[in-house]
């Protein structure tokens, strides 16, 4: 199918989700996005369950963009959706395997209302990357390249990056974003446990990454190096450390 999602979602949203336009666009959902869910989630969670999960993802994103957007949904951008929330479900069941049997009758003791989801978190980033003067797309990219593989170490992450054309500091500051040090937490550790994200991306340490991540500090190479800030105090002047994220 080569019709463009918005048109589908546009037209879906028209007739008030008639049968007609609405089959129409889960024909698109199964020919662009279920033919080509990630080996990885089909094999942990079984590919029926994942082309079921990854059916319900869809639709309920594709409500979502019909309300929200304005004329610039794509498959691109609903497919990557799709695969961050079915990374978070593949992390959860290969959680729920590694428990010991005898475990299983503790009552689970974190609210699962205020757990946010990788998925999510990881638009916030892609949001951030943008505003310091990254497209949202490149944005991402980088984001698919770094979560994707088996080990989120920080080195793991900094090294499919690099593999993927992406220069070194940005890397680094990409990975540092995602995965923080033993002295800073990273930003999604940090949103992930309910920091406001304002809070989060107003942090000197973080602004940093940030800016590193969006490819404007060639100097950083981990931690609290580069030109995001000084190098002793903290001063906010304009430049590079002031850079507008959100």
């Amino acid at each position: 199918m080569t019709v463009e999602l918005q048109k589908l979602l546009t037209d879906a949203a028209a007739s008030n989700w008639a049968p007609g336009p609405s089959e129409r666009l889960a024909e698109g959902i199964e020919e662009r996005i279920i033919a080509f869910l990630p080996s990885r989630a089909r094999a942990a969670l079984g590919a029926e369950e994942a082309a079921q999960r990854a059916r319900v993802i869809a639709w309920e994103r594709c409500r979502l963009l019909a309300e929200r957007s304005r004329g610039t949904a794509n498959w691109g951008f609903l497919a990557n959706a799709v695969r961050w929330r079915l990374a978070d479900a593949v992390r959860a069941e290969t959680l729920r395997r590694q428990r010991h049997p005898l475990t299983d009758f503790v009552p689970e003791r974190v609210d699962r209302q205020h757990v946010m989801q990788l998925g999510p978190l990881l638009d916030l980033i892609a949001a951030e990357l943008a505003g310091a003067g990254l497209s949202e797309r490149t944005a991402r990219r980088l984001l698919l390249v770094a979560t994707e593989g088996s080990r989120f170490e920080r080195s793991a992450i900094r090294d499919r990056l690099m593999a993927a054309g992406t220069a070194r500091s940005q890397a680094e500051g990409l990975a540092w974003l995602l995965r923080g040090g033993a002295a800073n937490r990273s930003a999604v550790a940090r949103l992930a446990t309910g920091e406001l994200r304002e809070e989060v991306f107003a942090d000197a340490v973080v602004r940093r990454w940030t800016i590193a991540a969006a490819g404007r500090d060639q100097t950083f190479s981990g931690g609290r190096t580069g030109r995001g800030l000084p190098a002793v105090h903290v001063v906010e002047t304009p430049g590079f450390g002031l850079a507008r994220t959100a």
